[in-house]
């Protein structure tokens, strides 16, 4: 019998895409396979194969098996857009958008992305990371395995690298996979205001390389 680290067999429905040799698009995201009573073998952290658990079990020999008793097993979920790691709350905007003021009336009354950009900013790195672990793990335990993050509510330089920092800790520090995206153009500060075009310049020639240094070093 051939080795692998992990099996898993006894589920219910396994979820696989047939014939796929890459990301699934189009009308073929409802193209679905089921495989009942079924398994999968793991090795290395990769799937080596799916299929009906009797045959799965007599093929493979396994360190660690986990008994899925009936669940159904699916591929992980990708959030491909999260504004992780933010800071406060704006509840109390939904009652502003009923009494019928627009984003931009709010945002320009100081609400909206520069309510939260003042939370950020007023956050420590250990203030981000315990804030928006819980909500990491929540989506964990729901099954997202891969979420885009990013930055956008430091909007200067030292608080959008504050922000880069808390995604690096929460990515150590659990098992959900993070990518990070550094989008300090995301709006225009407060203190810039009337002055964007010094704005993009501190973008341009600041905060883009600082940020390109930080992708580069971790």
């Amino acid at each position: 019998m051939e080795k692998v680290d992990l099996l898993i067999h006894s589920a219910g429905q396994v979820c696989v895409m047939p014939g796929a040799t890459g990301p699934q698009r189009g009308t073929v995201l409802g193209t679905l396979g089921l495989v009942a009573n079924g398994a999968v073998a793991v090795r290395d952290g990769r799937i080596l194969a799916v299929g009906p658990t009797v045959e799965l079990q007599t093929q493979y020999e396994a360190e660690e098996v986990v008994d899925a008793d009936g669940r159904c097993l699916i591929p992980g979920f990708v959030d491909p857009h999260t504004h992780i790691p933010w800071m406060g709350d704006r509840a109390s905007e939904f009652e502003q958008r009923l009494a019928g003021a627009t984003y931009m009336e709010i945002m320009a009354a100081g609400g909206g992305i520069m309510s939260t950009v003042r939370a950020v900013r007023q956050a420590s790195v250990a203030d981000l990371v315990a804030d928006n672990r819980s909500r990491l793990e929540r989506m964990l335990a729901l099954g997202t395995t891969s979420v885009e993050t990013k930055t956008g509510y430091g909007l200067s330089l030292e608080a959008e690298l504050k922000q880069l920092e808390a995604m690096r800790l929460l990515n150590e520090a659990l098992s959900i996979e993070l990518t990070y995206t550094f989008l300090p153009a995301h709006a225009v500060p407060e203190e810039y205001n009337g002055r964007t075009d010094a704005y993009v310049d501190l973008v341009v020639e600041e905060m883009l390389p600082a940020g390109a240094e930080w992708m580069q070093q971790h």
